[in-house]
């Protein structure tokens, strides 16, 4: 059975070159100049493969601190979720299982959620092996949702919030369309729509969908911005790998004014959607597995062609 591990090793985090604009959508991260995100600091990794609980009951906030993951709430995990075996998981015996519940939207009612806490970096990679069901509705007549798990710092500015520089940034994975395209959803300080700005994913020039029946693994880098006498640089980048592959970069943006950094791997996965619309035709499950956070791109062997 394999655990969570923990380990620590020095590196260099550098300030990034100035960047440019390389995917069809405008963003903006964070960093604050003198922190210390320029000097040297320790690695931080996280894993879960969730072989440790029993299969059959909810993999609830409790079970997720057994494996050392801190969160300071919760939503839907002990109602929602499942340590399963019945259904081949990507590796070992045992998945977590997430329900999206016929007619329900938003994070009381569907999915789960919870900010797990991470040690603060300017910049973090997050891997996870996702699978959808067969029977996976998008929605009704509106289509979209979260996915798994992102990144996000400070007050974790969403839900339509301003970005202020202050009060935090997030990036996050979502479907949308009818045939569930894949997309990477965030805030930042220049985001051009109310409820935050999308870029989908593409292989060889073509936008993905999300499979259903399939384990596919989707790795998200986040860097913060710089920022110098209180002004925030345009160098902060988020960077998505489908299948170790690079499927979307945005650079050029603007998280933060101040000290945040990158601090929660952010579970937050739901059907919606503010109206039913986007409810599920039908019950409908993702799968998840082999959960990775980590500060040194070294840790995430999928970025290395691990399969």
């Amino acid at each position: 059975m394999r655990s969570r591990k923990l380990k620590s090793k020095k590196l260099m985090l550098t300030t990034a070159a100035a960047a440019t604009l390389l995917a069809p959508a405008v963003l903006y991260p964070q960093f604050a100049s003198g922190s210390p995100a320029e000097a040297e600091q320790a690695a931080a990794y996280q894993e879960n493969t969730f072989e440790r609980p029993a299969a059959g009951g909810p993999y609830t906030l409790d079970e997720w601190t057994q494996d050392g993951w801190s969160a300071p709430w919760s939503l839907g995990m002990d109602e929602r979720t499942l340590v399963d075996d019945t259904t081949p998981a990507h590796s070992g015996d045992k998945s977590l299982r997430v329900l999206y519940p016929e007619g329900k939207i938003g994070p009381e009612d569907s999915g789960a959620q919870a900010p797990f806490q991470l040690d603060k970096a300017r910049e973090y990679y997050v891997s996870m092996w996702i699978k959808f069901d067969e029977d996976f509705s998008w929605g009704t007549s509106q289509y979209a949702g979260k996915v798994g798990i992102g990144l996000a710092g400070g007050k974790s500015c969403s839900g339509g919030q301003t970005c202020d520089g202050t009060n935090g940034f997030s990036s996050r994975f979502i479907w949308r369309r009818a045939g569930g395209e894949a997309a990477l959803y965030y805030y930042h300080m220049d985001k051009q729509d109310t409820y935050g700005d999308y870029v989908s994913l593409e292989k060889n020039g073509s936008v993905i969908q999300w499979p259903k029946g399939e384990w596919v693994n989707v790795v998200q880098r986040v860097k913060v911005n710089s920022v110098t006498d209180g002004q925030a640089n345009r160098d902060g980048e988020i960077e998505v790998f489908y299948n170790g592959e690079s499927a979307a970069k945005v650079t050029g943006l603007r998280f933060v004014t101040n000290g945040d950094q990158v601090d929660k791997a952010y579970f937050d996965s739901f059907a919606g959607g503010a109206t039913t619309d986007f409810a599920p035709q039908n019950d409908s499950y993702i799968w998840y597995d082999d959960v990775k956070v980590s500060t040194d791109p070294a840790d995430i062997c999928e970025l290395n062609g691990c399969s």
